[in-house]
């Protein structure tokens, strides 16, 4: 009954992982590889030549993953977690074949892109953003055979699960209340400057658990707030978090997203401390980068593998009712272990208020009380 209430709880509290690109790209697709991407400091280039490079599994109940991502596969951010959710979950099955597309967000291209992943057979095709909403639920009766998960789904009115539709969600409140605990600790000075992608709401309620975790611990810390207006404008991010830093910020935090490799390069020049959300910026600013909260898919995806082979995906009713039956979601936390908190960077540079050492063990002592129930993070505001 608990793991249920929570669930329920966080329905309530869910934002759209429309953390990729907020704006129209070029789609490129690019297939899967033997292991995951890693981290880089700058941000890849979009690319124009398709590529379709596939891991074939002959074995009898191999099945076909398409994903599709809002943004690079090696932002260091949204569209990273979902690429190497499936690189390594595919791995821990062994009889995947898949096929990545990423920067693809607006509709005339992931729209024609999903229905010909589903005409190709394709098993399972995963929009791993809100931008994929609205066109897997035009699809998805059209082809029955097929099971579609999508992100974001219960944020968009009318929009249902059915027997081939699911639909996943990250809670804001595990991934910015974490790094509110830590920077609060670790500040030096009196001043915090946040640094957000477009000014949406759910990235302004992240902003607002970030803001009351760090109140929590220490009350009398003034924030100054800017957005880059995109979550891919890696320059503008380092403007917003210059400007911050001109008006006295003593510590940068980005709430997620390629931006963030920005904001943690203008606080690595400034000397002073950065803690993000969705990856570690440990390669941008090694000097500067405290930790981050990130997403792990792998489980999530193996969960929807094995519920396609065994006919379980999705739901009978497809009626969106927050939590109660009806409506196939699945809500990713601290609680199931779906969002980490990252290990302090021991290796960082700049100056804390507490050693580094005794950081990792207040966030250690945090991490635990919500894993055992004893402390549940709170709403926004």
């Amino acid at each position: 009954m608990l793991k249920r209430f929570i669930v329920i709880l966080t329905l309530l509290t869910l934002v759209a992982s429309a953390c990729g690109s907020d704006d129209g790209g070029g789609a490129s697709s690019s297939g899967s590889s033997s292991s995951a991407s890693e981290p880089t400091a700058t941000a890849a280039p979009a690319t124009t030549e398709a590529v379709a490079e596939e891991v074939v599994a002959p074995v009898e109940d191999s099945i076909k993953v398409a994903l599709l991502l809002p943004g690079v596969k090696n932002d260091n951010s949204f569209s990273q977690a979902g690429y190497e959710g499936l690189i390594a979950a595919a791995a821990a099955d062994g009889n995947i074949e898949y096929q990545v597309i990423e920067e693809i967000v607006d509709p005339t291209d992931s729209l024609p892109a999903i229905r010909d992943f589903a005409s190709q057979g394709y098993d399972l095709i995963i929009g791993h953003g809100i931008e994929y909403v609205d066109p897997i639920q035009q699809l998805w009766a059209e082809f029955p055979d097929v099971d579609f998960a999508m992100a974001g789904g219960i944020l968009i009115p009318g929009s249902v699960t059915t027997p081939n539709v699911a639909d996943w969600l990250y809670n804001t409140q595990d991934m910015a209340w974490p790094n509110g605990v830590l920077t609060a600790n670790a500040l030096v000075g009196d001043t915090i400057g946040i640094v957000g992608g477009p000014e949406f709401d759910f990235v302004k309620g992240m902003h607002q658990s970030y803001r009351d975790a760090v109140l929590s611990v220490n009350p009398d810390v003034e924030f100054l707030e800017g957005f880059a207006g995109s979550f891919i404008d890696v320059q503008r991010a380092a403007e917003v978090a210059q400007q911050h830093i001109d008006q006295g910020a003593d510590l940068i935090y980005c709430s997620g997203d390629g931006i963030c490799i920005g904001a943690a390069q203008a606080a690595s020049a400034a000397g002073i401390p950065i803690a993000v959300g969705f990856g570690s910026q440990e390669q941008a600013a090694p000097d500067a980068y405290l930790s981050a909260t990130v997403i792990r898919l792998d489980g999530l995806y193996g969960t929807w593998f094995d519920q396609v082979r065994d006919g379980s995906f999705g739901t009978s009713e497809g009626e969106l009712t927050f939590g109660e039956e009806g409506y196939a979601f699945f809500p990713s936390g601290i609680f199931n272990g779906q969002v980490e908190v990252m290990p302090v960077n021991m290796n960082a540079t700049v100056e804390t208020a507490l050693p580094l050492a005794e950081l990792q063990a207040i966030m250690d002592d945090f991490v635990a009380s919500v894993q055992n129930g004893e402390f549940m993070i709170p709403f926004a505001g």
